[in-house]
C-alpha cells in the first residue's frame, strides 16, 4: 500500500531564541520511524513536513494521487493546520482514512477524533507496531478493535481498540526511514547552519526515570511507559549507518546519561569505528557529569551538551523536584567547559513560589556560569505533569487545558503574563548583551578556529534584542 505522512506546522518561530527545539530545526524523529515499520514491511511511504515548506492544496492533491492512507503527526499547538490538511485530503477523497497520533492524540484520545472531524483514527503512544495493524485493516486483513492502543470512528460513534502496548524492547524497532526528509535541511538557525551539515537526530531511550513536577511525562497518561533504553550495540550500529550521511547528529533523549556504563560503551564504539560525526547531546542532567566519562565524550566528538537548569535557587530547584544542587550545576558547567563543549541551557520563570528577587537571582546566576546559549521561559501548567494534576484538583484549571501559563489571575503564580514575559526579555538582555559574554565567544570561536559558533553567537545576540 502508499502511505503518506504528513507533519503539520507548529507554533515553532525559527526567529525567536528558542528556535533550537522549533519544529524547523528537528527532524520528524516519529514520523521517519513510522515510516521505517511500514516500508520494512513492504509498503510504500512518502513524507511532507509543513515545518519545511507551506501547506498548498494543489501540492497535496498532486501527493495524494494513489495513496491508500494519511497519517498526520498532532501536536496541540498545530492543531489548526492538522484541520486543514485533514480537510484538503478528504476534500481530493472523503475515502482514503486519516491516522492520527502524537502528543496531542496521546492526552486527548477520543476527543482528537472530534476536533479534527475528518479523522478516522486516533494512535495513542508508539505507533510503530499500531500502525501495521492498522494497514491489514484498511486492507481487510484485521478489525481496528483488534487493535492496541487506538481510537476509532464507527458509524458517528467513537469506539477503543484493545489497550495500549509498550513496545519493551526498543532494539526491536527498525531504524528510522531518514532517506524520505532528504530534501529537508535541519538543524538551522534561521538560514545558517548551527553546526556540521547535514543535521539528523536520534533517540536512544524514551521515556524519563525522573518526576519534574512541571513535565508532561507520557507515564502519567500511559500505564507502563516508564523509561526504556536500547543497548549500545543497538545504538553503535544506528550511528555506523548514519556516519558518512549527515555531518551532525542530535541526541534528544530526555536523559542520555542515565546509563553511564552504557554511554562509555556508545563513545568506545565511535572511537573505534572512527566516525566523521559530531554529537550534541540535547539532554543531560549535571547529576551525571563524570570526568572520565566526559573526556572519553570529548574523543568522541561530542561538542554540545545541553541541561535544563530550570533555576538559579535552591528552593525553586527542590520545588521542582529536580533532584540536584547548585553546586553540581557548577561542577557539570565547569567540567563541560573544561572539556571545549558548547553548552546549552533551559530556565523557567514563574513558579508560585517565586518572587521578583527569585528571577533576579536565575539571571545572575546564568551570568556567572560557562555557558554559551541559553533559553528563558515562563512556567506553563502542561496537561500530564505533576503541577497541571495538583491545578485540575484544586479547581484551578480544567481537566480541558492543556496549556495554562502560571498567571495570579488564575491563582497559578505570583505575577500576570505579562510581567513574566517582560522578565523574559529582561533574562536574555542580561545574559546575551555582556561585554564578558561576547568576548568569550569571540575568543573560543578564535581558539577552536570554528567560525560557526561566533556567527551563532551573534545570531542568538541579534534575537535576544
Amino acid at each position: 500500500m502508499k502511505i503518506l505522512l504528513m507533519r503539520s506546522e507548529g507554533s515553532g518561530d525559527i526567529d525567536s531564541i528558542g528556535s533550537v527545539y522549533a519544529p524547523s530545526f528537528m527532524p520528524p524523529l516519529s514520523l521517519i520511524y513510522i515510516a521505517s515499520a511500514l516500508e520494512n514491511n513492504g509498503h510504500k511511504v512518502e513524507i511532507i513536513d509543513f515545518a519545511m515548506e507551506h501547506i498548498i492544496k494543489s501540492n497535496i492533491f498532486n501527493k495524494l494521487n494513489n495513496v491508500d492512507a494519511v497519517g498526520i503527526s498532532v501536536y496541540t499547538d498545530n492543531l489548526d493546520e492538522a484541520r486543514v490538511i485533514s480537510k484538503i485530503v478528504k476534500e481530493y477523497d472523503e475515502k482514503i482514512p486519516i491516522i492520527i497520533g502524537g502528543p496531542h492524540c496521546i492526552f486527548h484520545r477520543e476527543k482528537s477524533l472530534f476536533q479534527i472531524p475528518e479523522s478516522d483514527i486516533c494512535v495513542v503512544g508508539e505507533g510503530e507496531n499500531s500502525i501495521l495493524d492498522i494497514i491489514k485493516s484498511i486492507e481487510g486483513k484485521m478489525d481496528l478493535s483488534e487493535i492496541s492502543g487506538i481510537f476509532y470512528k464507527k458509524e458517528g460513534i467513537i469506539k477503543k481498540g484493545k489497550p495500549i502496548e509498550v513496545i519493551k524492547n526498543l532494539d526491536s524497532i527498525c531504524f528510522p526511514s531518514r532517506d524520505l526528509i532528504k530534501k529537508y535541511s535541519y538543524g538551522k538557525i534561521g538560514k545558517k547552519y548551527f553546526f556540521k551539515p547535514e543535521v539528523t537526530s536520534m533517540l536512544t531511550s524514551r521515556g524519563c526515570p525522573y518526576h519534574c513536577r512541571f513535565c508532561a511525562r507520557y507515564g502519567n497518561a500511559i500505564r507502563g511507559w516508564g523509561s526504556r533504553i536500547r543497548t549500545a550495540d543497538n545504538v553503535i550500529e544506528e550511528l555506523q549507518e548514519i556516519n558518512g550521511k549527515y555531518g551532525t547528529v542530535m541526541i534528544v533523549d530526555d536523559n542520555f546519561i542515565q546509563n553511564k556504563k552504557r554511554v562509555h560503551k556508545i563513545m568506545d564504539g565511535v572511537i573505534e569505528n572512527q566516525m566523521d560525526i559530531e554529537l550534541l547531546i540535547l539532554g543531560a542532567r549535571v547529576d551525571s557529569a563524570d570526568y572520565d566519562l566526559y573526556k572519553k565524550m570529548k574523543k568522541a566528538n561530542v561538542k554540545l551538551i545541553g541541561y535544563g537548569l530550570e533555576s538559579g535557587n535552591q528552593d525553586v530547584l527542590n520545588y521542582y523536584k529536580k533532584g540536584f544542587t547548585l553546586d553540581q550545576i557548577r561542577y557539570a558547567l565547569n567540567l563541560s567547559r573544561k572539556m571545549g563543549f558548547k553548552t546549552l541551557a533551559t530556565f523557567i520563570i514563574g513558579a508560585p513560589i517565586e518572587t521578583k528577587e527569585h528571577f533576579e537571582k536565575t539571571i545572575k546566576f546564568s551570568c556567572s556560569l560557562p555557558l554559551d546559549f541559553v533559553i528563558f521561559g515562563i512556567l506553563y501548567y502542561e496537561m500530564g505533569s505533576e503541577l497541571w494534576g495538583e491545578a485540575v484538583k484544586n479547581k484551578k484549571i480544567s481537566k480541558e487545558e492543556f496549556l495554562v501559563p502560571a498567571d495570579i489571575n488564575r491563582g497559578l503564580g505570583i505575577y500576570d503574563t505579562n510581567f513574566l514575559n517582560e522578565y523574559i526579555k529582561r533574562a536574555y538582555r542580561h545574559f546575551y548583551l555582556r561585554p564578558k559574554y561576547i568576548l568569550d565567544q569571540i575568543f573560543r570561536s578564535l581558539y577552536f578556529n570554528d567560525l560557526r559558533s561566533l556567527k551563532s553567537g551573534f545570531r542568538f545576540l541579534a534575537l535576544s534584542n
